[in-house]
This record gives structure tokens, C-alpha cells and sequence, in this order.
């Protein structure tokens, strides 16, 4: 089947990349000569992905490391030789605000004819916004985001349990190790992102046998948060799940310790920022909150992975501080490699030839850096259901501990999509 040929201004912008880099300028092919048709994203010897990230709002502290970690990803790939001994792998930055989700179309529209696939898109909303854009379009997109929706969705790549999937693990684990109490409730933004929580406690409420004291809602810019902390505080709440944003954390729970309210927070990872751990809110976190991550403490060395990803930031992001989004941003990037390794296989780096990559591709090693997923025909996925539960330390990677690491409980288990 005859790949959609590149638009004139996309082959322009691919020609300055070229000429900026230095790559010889040969024709674009699938995997084959010159004479091949020219392949959307393909240039020569070089494959462009796009990254499609905050890097400049207040969600940039989650955006830039994200995509830090996805150029140390593509960078060690190209170093070694490149995808086959032949293809390099470069990714095109598009900024976006995680709280338009109208900028990730745009940005989205912006760049897919210049792109093979998208190495990411970060945000629910965001990726709700290009979902129905995929089909048409035959591109594949891998989302720095944990929705059970994108489960079976044949352009998505995801790489990590949904966000339900942690919400159930962290219910289980907390009330089967000495949580205080079993009125459990839910504070989350009024999003994408905060429905998929919701939707995680209420899988729980059903599964552990507890029911749901109160939930409550805001919004990325909202300032005062007594009404809601009050409503929860009414409900006698022992432990919330809280869905947000780095920016907002501080806001909820200043308001709560304020309002002298102590329960046993447990965020979803998005939630937080080492930068949290040195205001003066430092105690209350460590005392009252937990996180739900999808992968392994920053340089833990027993997970087989760990020691190539950290000489893949000593080399090429030597700045980058320990962080789980930097993790997540190069999970992002193996993730992207390994469709596009497939496709080199297979001789075909035609949209289409990416779409049956991705049928045919099993499962992605990624070290223990993040669980295994199973790919292949979308009816046939399967997420995995493990998550790590961290404590706030200030003197640790990230200013967090592991208390726990890979673990699914039974209820997650038993969860079906």
C-alpha cells in the first residue's frame, strides 16, 4: 500500500532539520532504496518522531523532564546504531498548555506530517483531543497519561497500568496495612485525569467491600479550597485520593493542614514535585501523604534496567536530577523505539507498516523500568496491574521512598477492560 506522500511544507521542514544535523539527504523510504515512495516522518536515514509536551506553563515541572528523559532515550538508541545498524531516531519538540487541551490538536495538526509517530502526548484531555484524529490520520500515538481507555485503542501505545489500576492497588494496600480507617474518599480536578480516579475508588469501593464517604472536585485554577476540605472533614474521610497537579498539591493540603485535617493522603504521581518537599508544608507531606507510581525508585539498582537508563542521563541530560518524570520520559522513548524497531524488522516504516509493527510486537523490555505490557491485535491487550506506593522523604531520590515496589493486589488482578 502507497504511504500518504509528505506535505510540501513538512518536507521543507524536514530538509532544514536535515541540513541542521548534518545527515546525508537520500530519499525517504519505508525501509528500502531511493527509488522507494517517499514515508511521512522518514528522511533519509532518519525517523522524526514529535513530542507534544508542556514545556513552558505551570505543568512544565512533569513536561520537561518527560521529554529530557524521551532525547536521552533516542540519543542512546542512535549511539549504539541506530534502529536496524542504519536509522537514527530524532524527536520534534512542539510546546503546549496542559490546561487547553485545544493546544494539543493544534500542535498535533502543527507537526503529524513531519513525524512517523508520536514519541508522546501528555495529558487525558490532550490525547481525548487526538484520538479521533489517529484513524483518519493512520498515526500511533504513545500518551504520557494511564487511562483504562487507551487500553484497546488501536493507535495508542500505552505503556503502564491505567490510572484505575492504581487507585484499586492503593485502596488494597492501605487497608490491608494499617490504614487508620475505611471511610475512604476522593479530591480530584475536574478532568480527564480525575475522572479516571474516581472511576478507580468506585472499582475499589465494589471489589474490597467499602463504601465511598465523599467525593469532591476543583479545577487547576482554583485558590481557595476550605469548602471542599470542610466537606471532607465533615465525612470523617480517613484516607483521600487526591488526583492533581504539582502547582495545585500545595494549595489542597496548605488548606488542610490549616484547617488542622490529617488523613492518610494518597496521591496519584502526577501530584507531585521535589520542590514540594522544601516548603514548610515538608512535615505534613511526610507525615500525611503517599504517591502511586507506575515504576521502580530512582536508582534502585536491583531493577536490571536502572544502570543504562542512568548513563543515558550522565551522558546526555548530565543536568537532570533524579526525578520519575525523567524516568517516565525514557520509558516514553524505549516505548517508541521498540514499534519502530519492529517496523524495521519488518521492512516497513509506512504509517501503515507502523500500525502492524505495533499488532505483531509482543511486548517491550523495558527492564523493570516499567511493567510489562502485552501488545499486539488491540482486542488482545493487556495492561499491567502493578504499582509502587512511595512515602515522602526529603533526603530521598525524588524527596520520596519506596514502601512498597510491584505491587498488584488481588482485586487489581481480577480487573478487566
Amino acid at each position: 500500500m502507497r504511504a500518504r506522500p509528505v506535505p510540501a511544507a513538512a518536507t521543507l521542514r524536514n530538509f532544514i532539520a536535515l541540513l541542521v544535523l548534518g545527515l546525508p539527504l537520500v530519499g525517504a523510504a519505508c525501509a528500502g532504496g531511493a527509488d522507494a515512495p517517499s514515508t511521512p516522518g522518514v528522511v533519509g536515514d532518519t525517523i522524526f518522531v514529535g513530542v507534544i509536551t508542556p514545556l513552558s506553563d505551570a505543568v512544565a515541572v512533569i513536561g520537561r523532564p518527560v521529554a529530557v528523559g524521551i532525547q536521552a532515550a533516542l540519543r542512546q538508541a542512535n549511539e549504539r546504531g541506530g534502529l536496524g545498524g542504519r536509522y537514527m531516531v530524532k524527536a520534534i519538540e512542539e510546546d503546549i498548555t496542559y490546561a487547553n487541551p485545544s493546544t494539543g490538536v493544534q500542535k498535533y495538526q502543527k507537526i503529524k506530517g513531519d513525524v512517523a509517530m508520536f514519541a508522546t502526548v501528555l495529558g487525558t484531555d490532550q490525547v481525548n483531543g487526538v484520538v479521533p484524529l489517529l484513524g483518519e490520520d493512520s498515526l500511533i500515538v504513545v500518551p504520557t497519561t494511564f487511562d483504562m481507555a487507551w487500553v484497546r485503542q488501536p493507535n495508542l501505545v500505552p505503556w503502564g497500568p491505567p490510572y484505575q489500576v492504581w487507585v484499586v492497588n492503593a485502596a488494597a494496600y492501605y487497608l490491608e496495612n494499617g490504614g487508620a480507617g475505611k471511610r475512604l474518599c476522593s479530591m480530584v480536578l475536574a478532568t480527564g485525569y480525575g475522572e479516571a480516579a474516581e472511576e478507580g475508588l468506585e472499582v475499589a469501593s465494589e471489589a474490597l467491600g467499602f463504601e465511598i464517604a465523599a467525593q469532591t472536585r476543583f479545577r487547576q485554577d482554583d485558590q481557595d479550597f476550605v469548602a471542599p476540605i470542610t466537606q471532607l472533614r465533615n465525612a470523617q474521610c480517613d484516607a483521600v485520593f487526591l488526583a492533581s497537579l504539582p502547582g495545585v498539591t500545595g494549595r489542597v493540603l496548605g488548606a488542610a493542614a490549616q484547617l488542622g485535617y490529617e488523613p492518610q493522603w494518597i496521591a496519584q504521581s502526577p501530584a507531585w514535585a521535589a520542590a514540594l518537599a522544601g516548603t514548610p508544608l515538608r512535615d505534613y507531606y511526610a507525615r500525611h501523604l503517599w504517591l502511586i507510581v507506575p515504576g521502580p525508585e530512582w536508582g534502585d539498582m536491583s531493577v536490571p534496567g536502572m544502570a543504562d537508563m542512568l548513563d543515558a542521563f550522565a551522558k546526555y541530560a548530565p543536568d537532570q536530577q533524579p526525578d520519575i518524570y525523567a524516568l517516565f520520559g525514557y520509558v516514553l522513548g524505549r516505548t517508541t523505539l521498540g514499534v519502530l524497531e519492529q517496523a524495521v524488522a519488518q521492512g516497513d516504516l509506512s504509517r501503515t507498516g507502523l500500525l502492524h509493527a505495533l499488532e505483531t510486537l509482543e511486548t517491550i523490555d523495558y527492564g523493570g523500568l516499567s511493567p510489562t505490557y502485552r501488545y499486539g491485535p488491540a482486542e488482545a491487550r493487556e495492561a499491567p496491574r502493578a504499582v509502587s506506593i512511595f512515602r515522602i522523604d526529603p533526603d530521598g531520590p525524588w524527596a520520596t521512598r519506596a514502601i512498597v515496589t510491584a505491587y498488584s493486589s488481588p482485586a487489581a488482578q481480577q480487573f478487566r477492560f
